[in-house]
Formats: structure tokens, sequence, C-alpha cells
């Protein structure tokens, strides 16, 4: 049964990313074969008369367009010998060393250009990279995110869209005041960040990560969340840059209504692939081990001890500079110490992002999920083993308001459609968030 799913999955993953894939390369094919004839046209020209600045101008941009960056370097450095003054040639080469690591050199001349009194634009860009390359530099690098955001839910406690409850198989109606009442949130959340090279081993980072997530309900304090989380592990790409893979360790504490609620302790591996300039793959599998606590009221948390894992395959394919397609499939795998709480489910995903002028971007996607539990729960209904369809559609409005501060508002309509009406439920989500990064 596993195997089946596995290959149903993986043949589920062809077929949506192949398209995706075949899109992106064919549109890679079409303009490398162009800029490949350019490109050698270019080199025999500058090879009769290589003092010509323009050809060898025009040979540089067009090989750091195809990714051939050493090549683009050789060109630039050749014009620098025959006119050392060209600030732009020196601005672009900076730029070029900076992509490919090679730091000092890069600083060496975005200093050269800044001692020149450039304009006021240009040198608040050569002041960003200096900054980055300092931060690059230094032996540790820490980062922060912290996000303050207001929602509002028309039903927060997921209570039943069809107003009744299964108890042993009978539909009881549920009371009109405690179902499906609408209520607001306030939440923030801070991430501190820690990356650091790992000494002796090329291309390895260590990177740490710890986070805090607090949500406080305007009358529903039975909802009041509160999360920590850590993460460490460390990443390592090739040389070429275009395979990256690593793993991370994990741990989390889930407070419900002030109560301790969830324990969580997994690990997670991942592989990404450049496949093209405009296509990433993904591949990634994670697995949890759970520990619930029973609250005050609630005596049967417990029964969902176990461990969940899941495998995630993702595809993100820049179709113009603008716009951005992101597609993923995953498998979960739920495991409790009761069967009518284990579950299995696959979900797919599919996001849109548009950049728009003057900062602004634009969000969409849509998410489907079918899940099937192991068992019947027989306080419920002994005669059906659950099985649970949910939709989620969002779309989004954003503005980046510097290069470190960000405001968005996202709009959420979710519904889960279930053979057991006391799983079914509809909800419609506002969000308005504000992000600062360091």
């Amino acid at each position: 049964m596993v195997r089946d799913i596995a290959f149903k999955f993986l043949l589920l993953a062809g077929f949506v990313t192949l398209p995706l894939v075949a899109f992106s390369q064919n549109l890679d094919t079409d303009d490398n074969q162009s800029e490949t004839n350019e490109l050698t046209q270019l080199f025999e020209e500058i090879s009769r008369n290589p003092d010509n600045l323009n050809n060898n101008y025009r040979y540089a941009k067009l090989a750091e367009k195809m990714g051939k960056y050493y090549e683009s370097i050789a060109a630039y450095e050749r014009m620098l010998i025959q006119s050392p003054s060209l600030d732009r040639v020196k601005l672009d080469l900076a730029l070029l060393y900076f992509k490919v690591g090679s730091m000092d050199e890069a600083k060496k001349l975005f200093l050269e250009v800044k001692s020149k009194n450039p304009p006021a634009q240009v040198a608040q860009n050569i002041n960003k990279f200096l900054a980055q390359i300092d931060g690059k530099n230094r032996k540790h690098n820490f980062g922060a995110n912290v996000t303050l955001g207001y929602g509002s839910d028309s039903n927060p406690s997921a209570s039943p869209s069809s107003g009744s409850v299964d108890v042993f198989g009978v539909g009881i109606p549920v009371d009109d005041a405690t179902s499906g009442q609408s209520d607001d949130q306030k939440f923030a959340h801070v991430r501190l960040t820690h990356s650091t090279q790992v000494p002796y081993v090329k291309n390895t980072v260590w990177s740490n990560e710890a986070s805090f997530y607090k949500a406080v309900q305007d009358n529903a304090s039975s909802l009041n969340t509160t999360v920590y989380a850590l993460k460490t592990g460390v990443s390592q790409s090739n040389q070429n840059g275009r395979l990256r893979y690593g793993a991370h360790l994990n741990c989390s504490n889930v407070n419900l209504a002030e109560h301790e609620y969830l324990n969580t302790y997994g690990y997670d591996v991942f592989m990404d692939y450049i496949m093209s300039r405009k296509a990433k793959l993904r591949l990634s599998h994670s697995q949890d081990y759970r520990k619930f606590q029973n609250s005050p009221t609630v005596t049967t948390y417990e029964d969902r001890n176990g461990r969940a894992s899941e495998d995630k395959l993702s595809l993100t394919a820049m179709v113009t500079p603008k716009d951005i397609v992101n597609a993923s499939l995953s498998l979960r795998r739920e495991h409790a110490g009761v069967d009518y709480y284990t579950n299995r489910s696959r979900s797919f995903g599919l996001n849109y992002t548009r950049l728009l002028e003057n900062g602004f971007y634009m969000t969409g996607g849509a998410t489907f999920k079918r899940t099937k539990y192991k068992d019947v729960d027989s306080f419920v209904n002994p005669f059906v083993v659950r099985e649970d369809n949910e939709r989620t559609w969002t779309v989004g409005l954003g503005k980046n308001i510097t290069s470190n501060l960000t405001c968005g508002f996202v709009y959420q309509d979710k519904k889960i459609e279930s053979n057991i009406q006391n799983y079914e439920y509809t909800n419609e989500r506002i969000t308005a968030t504000l992000s600062w990064r360091y």
C-alpha cells in the first residue's frame, strides 16, 4: 500500500512539475541558442580587434547574462588594462567579483569608485554591497526578523458548518451561541538567526535559528497560542553552486490557552538543485516526534502522541523577471497512539507572485489536501472511517517600504469537506502584517 501511494505521489509530481520545467527550459533553450550565437560572433570580432572597448563591454554583459561569470570577468579586466579610469566598468566588475565570492577584489573596486564622489544613489548602493561584504567576511553573522500582525477569522474554532455533530453516529444540533463565532487576534513573531562558515570545510555553513510566536484572541481565549522553537544544522554547496544539500535538528514547545499542549523534536534533510537560470527544484524529508499534553478540560490530547513524517517536492520557476511560480507536492503520515488519529495525507499547492512597480507585489495561491484516517472513532461514528478534502485559496498585496521594512495584506478562504459532519467547516481570514528584518 505504501509503495503504491509513493509511486502515485511521484507520478503525480512528474505530471505537475515537468510542464513547468519544460516551459522554463524551452525559454532557456531559445534564448541560449541566440545568445550563444551572438557571443561567438562577438568573440570572433574581439579576436580580430581586441582593443574595441564596445565589443568587449557587450561581450562581458552577455557572458554575465548567460552565467559565464569568469568569461565576463576576463572581458572587464581587458577593458581596465586599456582604460583604468572606467568607473562603470569597475562597478560591473566589482558586482561580478561579489557574485563569484571574490570579496577582497570586489571591496577594492567599490572603494575606488566611492572615493571619486559618485552620485548619491550610486554611493548608497556601493555602501549596501560594502556592508554585505563585511558581513560575509565576518566569522559570525546574525540576523533578526520581527513581524507584528492583526487578523480576523469568521470561524476560528472550526465549528462544523452543518450546525450538528455526530455522537455514536447520531446527529446532534450544536447551540448557535457556540458555533461559528467570528473573532479577531493580535500576534507577534520574532525570529533570530546565526550562521558561520565551518572551519576547514569548503562551502559549508552551520546555521542556527530561534523563534517565538504569540497570538492572543479578542474573545476565544482557549485559542491563545504561544510557540517556542529551535533549529540547528549544516548545509553545503558544490563547486559550481547548482547543488545544495543539508540537514537540521529541531524542537518546539506549543502552549494553548496558557497550558502546555505539544512538544516536538525531529529532523529534516533537503536537497536544492538549480535546474536552469529560471528554475530550482527542492526535495525534502522531515520527521517529528510529538508528545501531547492533556489540559485541565481535555483528556484526549495524549491519544495523538506519536511521530509524523513528510516528503515534499517543490519547484520554483521564474517565468519572467517579474512573474514567479511555485508548485509543491507533499505526502504526510501521522502515527498516533490510537488508530482513529493515525492518518496519511497528500497535498498539492500552487502559488504565484507578481512584482509590481514602486516596491509593490501581489500574491495568489491555492492548496488542495486529501486526508484519510486509519480507523473509526466509535464515540463519533462507529460505522464510518473519516476522510477529509481541504481546499484553501489566498490572495495578497504587499509593499517593500524600505529594504528592511515590509507590510502586507492577505485574504484566505478555507473549506474542509468530510464524510463526517463534525469535521466540515469553512473559515475566512483577513490578515495585516508589518515585518522588519535585520
